[in-house]
């Protein structure tokens, strides 16, 4: 079993180059062509979707890691009760999102549109939401789940 993350190249480097990990496969490439790399061979139970870019311009919201074609993607290799973990601070980006679930035959188990002040006990903080909670910008979060 792997472990998935998307991050920085920088990050990786500074994190992982001392001490590599064995079940964490780190892999850069453009999300859009995913199904080049991940297939219904290569099951995760989980997504993180952490503060992506909003791409709030209406040409170009098919960017978005929340798109309704990326979540089809998702889909082939995303198990079946698997979930996406989905965090933002940006309003219009999380509304968009939730309707994006919903029509891709996602459910969504938990929503909130305030993190910090939610009855959530799962929470892994990350720097972007310290950052936009001293900015007293409230978290958006979601969990939604494939039937």
């Amino acid at each position: 079993n792997y472990t998935i993350l998307g991050l920085a190249k920088r990050n990786i480097e500074a994190l992982f180059n001392p001490a590599p990990i064995q079940n964490v496969r780190l892999l850069f490439f453009d999300i859009r062509r995913i199904e080049l790399i991940l297939s219904d061979q290569d099951l995760v139970d989980r997504i993180y979707i952490n503060f992506c870019n909003p791409w709030p311009k209406g040409k170009h919201k098919k960017r978005r890691l929340t798109h309704p074609a990326q979540l089809e993607r998702y889909k082939t290799f995303l198990k079946h009760g698997g979930e996406i973990r989905f965090k933002t601070d940006d309003t219009e980006l999380f509304e968009d999102s939730i309707s994006y679930f919903e029509s891709t035959g996602f459910t969504i188990t938990y929503l909130t549109r305030d993190l910090l002040h939610s009855n959530f006990t799962e929470n892994i903080t990350t720097e972007h939401e310290q950052f936009f909670t001293s900015q007293n910008i409230p978290i958006k979060f979601l969990i939604a789940r494939l039937p």
